[in-house]
């Protein structure tokens, strides 16, 4: 089937699922810290997807990992000090930290979103905490060139960038943590893909394609359902773009107008350890950006149920391409009242939902 779209409509594609229009506060750092060392990477380069310059430079930025096994963790020390109070949990090889101080006394001061699971003494689920270490632990590790990831938890999108540009946008499912499970929450913050785990079952969920990238936590495929040997993926489906997962990344299976899914990043990055993966906290305060309201969308006017973001989609029979055009500013009226989002080609959100998400997240 084809699905071939050239650099313009690429392009198009893409800003589409990028908010432009100024109704919101300016981007937020990853960290109030508001500690300044380098000036750029992860922790000092605002959560702005529009500038993607700036993105990619953070995305290849060295990252500074604590050395050891991917499947353990080490504790950071409130003090310079093994016997103090510890006060986060960070896993090694694969989790970035923000270094703060390196002391003359062999400690580093660093700063990080603690990596702690429901099994963890420390109950600091994906707090940011700063504490101590000794120097002698760390390691400056350069990502692997070409492809990274960035997923923001605000949108619950993941951007893939390639060679430097914004390739394509997913639609994901991060934690989802509640009163007796408060560790599902997906850890925030860079990280290094560290293994390609592959197909995996846990509590009756079946999933593949998984890439480790923080000890428990795995970047996989949306997962599915096993009856009479058929896989049914709807149940997981319908919540992609929201909260849902137990800490994991659901990725959508779904193929993009360019056949981006889980399967094209497996297929791309699962030799490719050391691939740098970004996560991006919803911090209060941060609000997504409404859509220019002239941006153009297609509906197949033949009893089509789901607004689109290109006029060729794999979620549409051949036959009724190319689509009708409307724009984003007629979308929720007359004929275009009661489409809804193509659950392929990652349409902008309505202004509802944005609203709703703006309004959980706006400051008191």
């Amino acid at each position: 089937m084809k699905k071939s779209i050239p650099l313009p409509m690429l392009i198009l594609l893409l800003s589409v699922c990028i908010p432009v229009l100024a109704n919101a506060a300016p981007p937020s750092f990853p960290t109030p810290s508001q500690i300044v060392t380098t000036g750029k990477g992860y922790w000092e380069t605002p959560m702005n997807i529009q500038d993607t310059r700036a993105v990619w430079e953070m995305l290849m930025s060295p990252i500074t990992v604590v050395k050891g096994h991917q499947k353990s963790q080490q504790v950071l020390y409130s003090q310079p000090d093994s016997t103090s109070e510890p006060v986060g949990d960070v896993t090694r090889d694969s989790q970035g930290l923000h270094v703060l101080e390196t002391r003359a006394d062999g400690w580093s001061l660093v700063e990080t979103y603690s990596s702690s699971f429901h099994d963890s003494k420390i109950r600091a689920w994906n707090q940011l905490v700063q504490g101590y270490i000794r120097t002698d632990m760390l390691e400056t590790v350069t990502p692997k060139g070409k492809y990274a990831l960035l997923v923001d938890k605000l949108d619950q999108r993941l951007y893939i960038f390639v060679d430097g540009e914004l390739y394509d946008v997913l639609v994901v499912s991060t934690g989802l943590p509640n009163e007796r499970q408060p560790y599902n929450e997906t850890r925030s913050g860079e990280f290094l893909l560290v293994s390609a785990v592959g197909g995996f079952e846990v509590e009756g969920l079946n999933v593949a394609m998984g890439l480790r990238f923080n000890w428990g936590d795995i970047l996989h495929e949306v997962p599915h359902s096993l009856r009479g040997g058929v896989k049914n993926y709807q149940q997981y489906e319908e919540v992609l773009g929201q909260r849902a997962s137990h800490g994991c990344i659901r990725v959508q299976r779904k193929r993009t107008p360019k056949g981006t899914n889980m399967t094209w990043i497996w297929n791309a990055l699962r030799k490719r350890m050391g691939t740098k993966l970004v996560i991006w906290e919803d911090l209060p305060g941060r609000q997504l950006l409404y859509p220019d309201p002239d941006t153009p969308l297609y509906y197949n006017p033949e009893g089509g149920k789901n607004y689109h973001a290109a006029e060729a989609c794999y979620g549409v029979r051949d036959e009724y391409e190319p689509m009708t055009m409307f724009t984003y500013g007629e979308l929720g009226t007359g004929n275009y009242s009661s489409l809804t989002a193509c659950p392929y080609c990652v349409p902008p959100r309505t202004i509802e939902e944005i609203d709703a998400i703006n309004e959980a997240h706006k400051l008191p």
